[in-house]
C-alpha cells in the first residue's frame, strides 16, 4: 500500500504541515511562511493541493489560476490573510522505503517513532539500500523534532521471508531496538 493509502489510518502526525498567509501583492499571490516569515509564490508552494482554514475547519482543495481554490463541489476565492497550509513532501528515498515496508511494519514503525517523540515528517535524510535492489544491508534516516536528533538503522533482509530491525540513537545517547519479523 502506497503512503498516500497508509496516512488516513495513523493518528494526524506533528509538523506534517508549512502553514502560513496568503497576500495578492503586485498581481500575485504570496504565501508567508508562519515559521519563519519567509515568502514565496502561493504556486510553486501548492504545486495544486492546498488546505484553506475557513469556517473553523481546513477545506482540502485546488489552487486554480487567479488565486480561487476547487473544493469538488464548489470553488471559492483566496482572501488577503486567509491561513492556509500544505503536507509536506517526503524526501524520494524515504518515501521508497516506507512503502517498501509491510503494512504491519509500517504502522508498528509510525507507532515506534511517534512514542520517541518524532513524526514521519521530521526526516532529514534517508538512505535506502533497497532502491538499489540490495535486499540485505542497512537503511539509515535521520529524523530531527527540533528538540532532539534521531539516527533511525534500518537492518533488513528481502527474500522468501522479510526481517526487519529497527535501532534509533539520539543525540543524547540513548538508545532503542524495535525489531519486526516476516
Amino acid at each position: 500500500m502506497d503512503i498516500e493509502h497508509r496516512l488516513p489510518f495513523i493518528n494526524e502526525q506533528k509538523r506534517a504541515y508549512t502553514q502560513g498567509t496568503v497576500e495578492f501583492v503586485n498581481g500575485e499571490w504570496i504565501f508567508f511562511d508562519g515559521e519563519d516569515e519567509e515568502a514565496s509564490l502561493l504556486e510553486e508552494m501548492a504545486e495544486r493541493n492546498i488546505e484553506v482554514f475557513r469556517h473553523g475547519q481546513w477545506m482540502y482543495g485546488q489552487l486554480q489560476k487567479g488565486g480561487s481554490v476547487d473544493i469538488g463541489i464548489s470553488s471559492f476565492p483566496l482572501q488577503n490573510g486567509d491561513r492556509v497550509r500544505f503536507r509536506k513532501r517526503l524526501p524520494y528515498a524515504y518515501q521508497q522505503w516506507l512503502e517498501s515496508l509491510s503494512d504491519k511494519t509500517f504502522f508498528r514503525f509510525v507507532q515506534w517513532l511517534n512514542e520517541h517523540g518524532f513524526s514521519l515528517y521530521d526526516c532529514l535524510y534517508c538512505y535506502n539500500g533497497l532502491l538499489f535492489e540490495k535486499y540485505a544491508g542497512v537503511n539509515f534516516i535521520i529524523y530531527d523534532n527540533t528538540e532532539l536528533v534521531g539516527n533511525v538503522q534500518h537492518y533488513y533482509e528481502r527474500g522468501k521471508t522479510c526481517k526487519d530491525r529497527f535501532e534509533i540513537t539520539f543525540n543524547t545517547g540513548k538508545r532503542f531496538v524495535c525489531a519486526q519479523f516476516g
